[in-house]
């Protein structure tokens, strides 16, 4: 007779559960004790990340020390400074380059900016000034740039040698002012094609551009002459212009023409200051 003395708990598979269960916890405190171990190698560099930041953050090295502006001509360099709101001493580390570009551009005579560091202690700032093409007169005096954008009030002492648009108020600028910016658009262009034109009309002789927002453009020249030009081919009538000029003077009758109604498609219409007309 043989006797077996195998434990009942050996013959069910209990010891083998056991250590598997002791193994596969192990292996999970191992696991979280390398997490642990990572997160602290994270934390520790996180906070030596901060002690270095604070560290260049107090250094006198990095304080701004000078600002140096360029592209600005009406524009000193202490009122672009006092409009970037930047402050001397400040730790360049710490100043927003964008906000201080946007600030900048707050300025009306400022069209872009930018900004930038350069190390040890000095900011760099580029601006582009707008540059202005003519006066827009609405009750108030108002600079225009050459996108047709009427951007500062004139201050006395402010130069007035400008063509000057005229015709519309105050209370336009605000209900039809997008109207206002086309017929100034349309002006420019009509300056420009008075300067590339052998029209015999000469830019200086400008005084006034009157815009009629449903009609088109009248010009007034220092002479006291009108010429009503509507709103389109301007190259065309200038060209009418100077054959008019031409005619009228070889017939003695040029220094009385006072209105010169050009907006026509094949001729112009002439008052004379004799109260008579013709067309021509």
């Amino acid at each position: 007779m043989t006797l077996n003395h195998t434990p009942r708990s050996i013959q069910n598979g209990r010891i083998p559960q056991v250590r598997d269960h002791v193994v596969e916890k192990r292996k999970r405190n191992h696991v979280i004790l390398k997490s642990l171990l990572a997160l602290g190698i994270s934390i520790d560099a996180v906070l030596a990340l901060m002690l270095v930041y604070l560290f260049f953050l107090h250094m006198p090295y990095f304080n701004l020390q000078e600002v140096e502006v360029t592209g600005n001509r009406r524009l000193s360099r202490a009122e672009i400074i006092e409009a970037s709101e930047i402050e001397a001493g400040t730790n360049l580390l710490t100043i927003n380059l964008a906000a201080v570009a946007e600030r900048l551009k707050r300025h009306p005579w400022v069209r872009s900016a930018v900004v930038y560091r350069k190390f040890p202690g000095q900011l760099i700032v580029e601006i582009e000034e707008r540059t202005p093409r003519a006066i827009l007169a609405a009750e108030k005096l108002y600079y225009v740039d050459e996108q047709a954008e009427f951007f500062s009030r004139l201050l006395p002492g402010d130069s007035v040698e400008y063509p000057l648009f005229t015709g519309v108020t105050g209370a336009d600028l605000d209900r039809r002012g997008p109207e206002i910016r086309e017929m100034i658009r349309l002006g420019l262009g009509l300056f420009d094609t008075v300067e590339r034109s052998k029209s015999g009309l000469d830019l200086s002789e400008i005084s006034e551009v009157r815009m009629k927002l449903e009609e088109g453009l009248v010009l007034q020249t220092r002479e006291g002459r009108i010429l009503m030009l509507g709103k389109s081919d301007f190259e065309e009538k200038l060209q009418r212009y100077d054959r008019l000029k031409r005619f009228l003077t070889r017939r003695g009758q040029w220094n009385s023409a006072r209105i010169i109604n050009l907006d026509f498609e094949d001729r112009a219409l002439v008052r004379s200051s004799d109260k008579s007309s013709h067309q021509g």
